[in-house]
């Protein structure tokens, strides 16, 4: 616990906190697009079936010469019932007969079809290239893309404890490094991928690599900073998840071919990869794993950066062993993935904050995937669904800073999920009121993941951060993955997905019960504090609780 005095002495929040933060902001803002630059690289365009006649006009243009296209497509294509092309269908034969006016295209039901044997012609007034268009995904290969969707997902499910694992074991920069190198190569190669399966298998092993890239940026930035600085960059670091949604609807605008989008937001990831090779590792990190030399030379640039230039000379092996005695004795045992299963604190953080996750990402992925569009723009839609989130996390900067992390989570939760329930009842014809709680809904749940972020990160101790918060992630992810498949339980009762998304949330508000108050209070190091963190779980016991850790950090400079 005395980290935090020692981080005191070498600067908490100068020029080196800074820089590290724009640098890891930056990459979450290019990091987040990848999570939805499907809704542009995979979209659909209007197409119909490619006709000889109709597309080849040399094979029969004695017959042809005089009709227009709209003519030949009236002979070629069959109507839907909206009087639009057949995407999927043509005639077997062409219908001259459809051009005689006085024929009803009612009887277009009768005549003869067929699939679209010679392949498909797309309208290029929107995407000039999608992944759609380059497989021909469309008709009965349409839902493959939520097959890469889900692969994609997946990737997160098997990247996230492993890496999480092997951050803990090998350090916070290594791990860091290497994902982000991988992530520039991965993503540039998806760009030149010549078939969809290799492209699925290369946005699988990207989305591996990018969960590590994200997880441990906010990890090395929370730890080597002290907490009363949590709230601002758990703040900015939500803040820059929406403007890469933002980033992404204008980037999708100005590149509609779906290759040169996905080099845009790959190639930045060699760029930043350079940077991180100057980059420090986390000092907390190698004082909990008994690394005291390490420890000590990046405490001393540290305190360079940060213009402590005496504190720096002065800085010796001897008083960093003295200051840290009690975490580096610590450090000398090796922690087991079974000490997560028999010891009963760690065992109930694990659920509890997992069912948390678990619950909020469920119920808001599930929401945005069922929302109608906001119009007929999908750039423009991109971009306010960054931007409506903006005013919704500035707020809960102030509800971090100010309110204790269990009752924040459990009044975001009861809102989100009664609304939700509520709006069941409200008629479809109340558009307006509808909008107004389904905007409420996401403003909650936008405000809890900002929240979980802090509270997650909390209740672990340094020595499991990484692999306890892959746990966390890996079961978001999974939510992210049901939320999709419980959608389509609606055609077996309209509106049970709905009632799905109501009750988890409220559900997980009577799970905080079980999780101790981390407000205002020092990051564990070890799983001996989570314990003793967990001797005063109540409310009444929080000051005994908070003098208890400040007396054990005083004794560790003394």
């Amino acid at each position: 616990m005395a980290f935090d005095e020692l981080l005191e002495y070498v600067g908490k929040g100068g020029r080196f906190q800074i820089l590290n933060a724009i640098l890891c902001m930056l990459l979450n803002i290019l990091s987040s697009p990848h999570d939805f630059m499907e809704n542009f690289s995979s979209a659909t365009p209007a197409h119909r079936c490619y006709v000889q006649l109709l597309d080849n006009l040399t094979s029969e243009a004695n017959i042809t010469v005089n009709l227009t296209a709209e003519a030949l497509l009236r002979v070629s294509i069959p109507m839907d019932l909206n009087q639009k092309p057949e995407q999927c269908r043509r005639f077997r034969q062409t219908q001259w007969q459809l051009l005689n006016s006085n024929v009803s295209t009612t009887n277009n039901i009768d005549l003869e079809t067929e699939p679209c044997l010679d392949g498909w012609i797309y309208d290029q007034s929107v995407f000039t290239s999608t992944i759609r268009t380059e497989w021909n995904l469309v008709c009965e290969y349409q839902s493959f893309k939520s097959f890469a969707q889900a692969i994609y997902m997946a990737g997160f499910l098997v990247g996230s404890p492993l890496c999480g694992f092997l951050s803990d074991r090998v350090g916070r920069k290594p791990l860091l490094l290497f994902c982000c190198l991988a992530c520039g190569i991965l993503g540039t190669c998806c760009a030149f991928a010549p078939m969809f399966s290799i492209y699925c298998a290369l946005r699988f092993l990207f989305s591996a690599c990018m969960g590590t890239v994200q997880f441990n940026s906010l990890i090395l930035l929370l730890e080597g900073t002290s907490p009363k600085w949590h709230p601002t960059i758990i703040t900015v670091f939500g803040l820059s998840m929406s403007m890469g949604q933002v980033l992404l609807g204008g980037l999708a605008y100005m590149f509609r071919d779906w290759h040169i989008l996905q080099l845009v937001v790959s190639l930045p990831y060699f760029i930043f990869s350079l940077f991180f090779c100057v980059v420090s590792e986390s000092v907390r990190w190698l004082i909990a794993t008994g690394q005291t030399e390490r420890a000590l030379k990046e405490l001393k640039r540290i305190a360079y950066i940060n213009g402590n230039k005496d504190v720096a000379q002065s800085l010796t092996t001897e008083i960093l062993t003295y200051k840290m005695k009690e975490e580096l004795n610590t450090s000398e045992k090796q922690f087991k993935i079974k000490e997560i299963i028999v010891n009963p604190t760690v065992c109930r953080i694990v659920l509890c904050g997992s069912f948390l996750g678990f619950s909020g990402v469920f119920s808001s992925h599930g929401l945005m995937l069922d929302v109608q569009s906001l119009g007929d723009d999908i750039f423009l839609s991109q971009f306010l669904l960054g931007v409506v989130e903006f005013p919704s996390k500035l707020l809960t900067f102030f509800v971090i800073r100010h309110v204790g992390r269990r009752p924040s989570t459990t009044v975001s939760f009861l809102v989100a999920g009664s609304c939700i329930v509520v709006n069941i009842f409200v008629s479809k014809d109340m558009a307006t009121l509808r909008l107004i709680i389904f905007l409420l809904v996401k403003t909650s749940l936008a405000s809890f993941v900002m929240i979980y972020i802090a509270f997650s990160n909390e209740l672990v101790p340094t020595t499991l951060r990484l692999t306890l918060q892959s746990i966390f992630n890996l079961t978001t992810r999974s939510a992210a993955i049901f939320s999709a498949l419980v959608l389509a339980t609606r055609s077996y009762f309209v509106h049970l997905p709905m009632i799905l998304f109501g009750i988890f949330p409220i559900a997980a508000s009577i799970c905080v019960y079980f999780l101790p108050e981390t407000f205002n209070l020092p990051l564990p190091d070890t799983i001996e504090d989570m314990e003793k963190r967990d001797r005063f779980r109540n409310k009444g016991t929080r000051e005994k609780q908070r003098k208890v850790f400040l007396e054990q950090g005083h004794k560790n400079v003394l």
